[in-house]
Order: C-alpha cells, then sequence, then structure tokens
C-alpha cells in the first residue's frame, strides 16, 4: 500500500508504504508479528507488524498482517543512512537452492537474482557481492576474520541466524531450501553488508524439538551454508552462537514486569490471540477451518513452554 501513489512524498504515520500479508501459510495468524518482535527484543533490527481486519468496498475481506516495508525510511530509522544499497534476496520457487557458494565473478550471476535491488535499480554495484563471495569461498583461514571484516559484521550475522533457528524457522538463512527470506544492505561508500529479516510465516513450524543444528550441520557438505560453515569453525564464533541461542531463550522466557508470572512469549501469544481471535474466526475466505486456527494457537503455546529448555539442552550438549 503506497500512500504517495497519487501525492509525492505524502506519508501516514511516518511511513511511505505498508505490506498487507494474508497469512495463509500461517493459520494462528500470529508467526509473523511473533518473531519480529524477537529479533527487536535481541536489538536486530526487524519490520513493526500489526494485525488488522481488512475491507475492500466495506466488505470484510478477512485478518491481515500489516508489515512496515523494508525501505529507506526503515533504513533511516534502524541504520542511521538511506543512500546504500537494499536488495531483497529473490530465491526463484523452480531454481536451484542457493547456499553462498562461488559462482564465478560475473556479477550478473547474483544480481538482479538471487539478489534484487531494491534501491540504485539502474546502478545496483553488484561487484561488491561478488568480493563478499569470493572472501567466503576463496580466502585462507589465517586471513578469512580480517578479510570478512570489511563486509560483516559477524555477530551481528550470528544474531540473525540464532534467532531464527531459535523460531524454527525452516525457510530463513539456514533454510532447508537453502537460503531464504532476507533483504541485503549495503552501507553507503562502504563495503560493510547487514542482513534485515523477512517473511517469517514458517518459524515456529519446525516445533519445538526443532535443532539448533538443523541444515548446518544435519545436511551433507554441498547442502551446507559457505559463510556459516566458516563462522563456526572458529572456536570464538562457535561459542558466541550458542551463547545468542541461550539469549534467545531467556528473552521468552523473560518474566520481568509479567503481572501474572508468565513468561514473555506465552504472554505474547495470549496478548495477540486476544486481539485477533473474533477476527480470525469470522475470516470469510481463510484457507483453514475455525479449528485449525484454535490447534494451531495451541501449538504455539507448547512452543513456548518446551522450546527454550530445549534449546539450553542442545546448547549444553554442544560445548566443547
Amino acid at each position: 500500500v503506497d500512500f504517495d501513489r497519487y501525492t509525492t512524498n505524502q506519508k501516514f504515520l511516518g511511513l511511505k508504504s505498508v505490506i498487507l500479508r494474508n497469512n495463509t501459510q500461517d493459520p494462528s495468524n500470529l508467526h509473523e508479528r511473533l518473531s519480529m518482535l524477537l529479533f527487536r527484543r535481541l536489538r536486530v533490527p526487524a519490520s513493526r507488524e500489526a494485525h488488522t481486519r481488512f475491507y475492500v468496498n466495506d466488505q470484510y475481506a478477512g485478518l491481515y498482517s500489516i508489515v512496515a516495508s523494508v525501505v529507506k525510511a526503515f533504513l533511516a530509522r534502524y541504520h542511521g543512512e538511506d543512500s546504500g544499497y537494499l536488495y531483497e534476496y529473490s530465491y526463484p520457487a523452480t531454481a536451484a537452492p542457493y547456499y553462498f557458494e562461488d559462482r564465478g565473478s560475473d556479477p550478473a550471476s547474483y544480481d538482479p537474482l538471487p539478489f534484487k535491488p531494491e534501491t540504485h535499480e539502474t546502478d545496483s554495484r553488484p561487484e561488491y557481492i561478488v568480493q563478499l563471495v569470493q572472501a567466503i569461498n576463496q580466502t585462507s583461514d589465517a586471513n578469512f576474520r580480517s578479510a570478512i571484516a570489511e563486509f560483516l559484521d559477524l555477530s551481528k550475522f550470528i544474531k540473525h541466524v540464532a534467532v531464527e533457528n531459535y523460531l524454527a524457522d525452516n525457510d530463513g538463512f539456514n533454510g532447508n531450501w537453502g537460503m531464504n527470506n532476507f533483504y541485503f544492505y549495503r552501507f553507503d561508500n562502504r563495503k560493510l553488508f547487514t542482513f534485515i529479516p523477512w517473511d517469517k510465516s514458517e518459524a515456529f513450524k519446525g516445533g519445538y524439538t526443532y535443532s539448533i543444528w538443523q541444515s548446518i550441520t544435519t545436511v551433507s557438505s554441498a547442502q551446507r551454508n559457505r559463510l556459516m560453515g566458516r563462522v563456526l569453525s572458529y572456536q570464538d564464533l562457535y561459542n558466541l552462537y550458542l551463547d545468542t541461542l541461550i539469549a534467545c531463550a531467556n528473552s521468552a522466557d523473560d518474566t520481568s514486569g509479567s503481572a501474572n508470572g508468565k513468561i514473555w512469549l506465552e504472554n505474547e501469544i495470549q496478548r495477540e490471540y486476544d486481539q485477533v481471535r473474533d477476527a480470525a474466526m469470522a475470516d470469510p475466505d481463510k484457507p483453514f477451518t475455525n479449528a485449525q486456527f484454535e490447534q494451531a494457537i495451541n501449538d504455539l503455546f507448547v512452543f513456548s513452554h518446551m522450546r527454550s529448555d530445549m534449546v539450553r539442552r542442545e546448547v549444553a550438549h554442544a560445548r566443547r
């Protein structure tokens, strides 16, 4: 929804546009909003979200999520600039999965697919993506940390993937079908990139037993993400990944400020459920039944009760 479609520079609540999501892949309707909240609790910039009843010509069309677009206003809000180079990772369903492997030095192998430019569309400078990929794949172990530092803050990258894995998201950076669902931003006049989370409809679907190593060590070497593999080969970064998973568990289990003594994630599920229940039940076009909606909510409550302890046990076993 573009608020400046017909009036230049018009904004609504400071936003140039928003995304409307129909959540047809998520019977609970809560995966997106819960996920982005946890990202932000871990200080990872992520879209603000809310639910709405959506009407077309005064006729109720269903329960939707309003998602703040990843556009220049988002970049300025969270990164202090909006003049850099923004790409949406656009994964064609018919393409072979991509794991950050080296595709050669031709920028056309990376841009416009799978890295679709969202700013500077006529001069997207994909050569920097080429340089990043080659640093990941060609740099020696001795030089990798110094070489990659030009392109990525590895602590922020680790936090991004740790939150996704805590959320049992099987379609994220280390997804079951290769990399997926993120924006990639290169700061102006720098080589430095950062990941921005996007589209968390598949979060929670792995269930509370989802392994913290899913699609990291549970797959063949050909299916392992090249960046993730190199990062975890360093003991301090391996430990940081485990520590960040514990931070996710602690944040989800936080009871500070809770009037009822329940953990944050359980309370947030209840809060959002109370907001959307009637609208979800009355949704005339949802591709699932009301019973499936209620079951999906119940599954989220089970996740909130069980996930953190599962992660803590797996982290304890992984310490080395």
